[in-house]
């Protein structure tokens, strides 16, 4: 975005609502709980990480997936996150 326009698009917010400008800040503000929520997930998992097929502990990080780290198994080529063997695995 050129600074013209961005000064445009920043004087519009003083015609704003109570509402919009809310929903405008928590829009920016990102999903903060959600993001706690990941990190503390996996901060819980990360001492004991180890495979859920083959017990190994041996991994390799294998990218992101709805927010979550995935992990590949180096011995048998699976994959899978820190929720994987829980009762919060797959629930959506």
């Amino acid at each position: 975005m050129q600074p013209a326009e961005w000064m445009r698009f920043i004087a519009q917010f003083a015609h704003l609502n109570r509402r919009q400008r809310q929903t405008g800040m928590a829009l920016l503000c990102g999903n903060a709980p959600h993001d706690a929520t990941i990190a503390l997930l996996e901060s819980v998992a990360q001492p004991r990480l180890a495979c859920p097929a083959c017990r190994s502990p041996h991994l390799h990080r294998h990218g992101h997936a709805h927010s979550l780290q995935r992990y590949r198994c180096v011995p048998c080529g699976r994959t899978f996150n820190a929720l994987t063997g829980t009762p919060l695995a797959r629930l959506r």
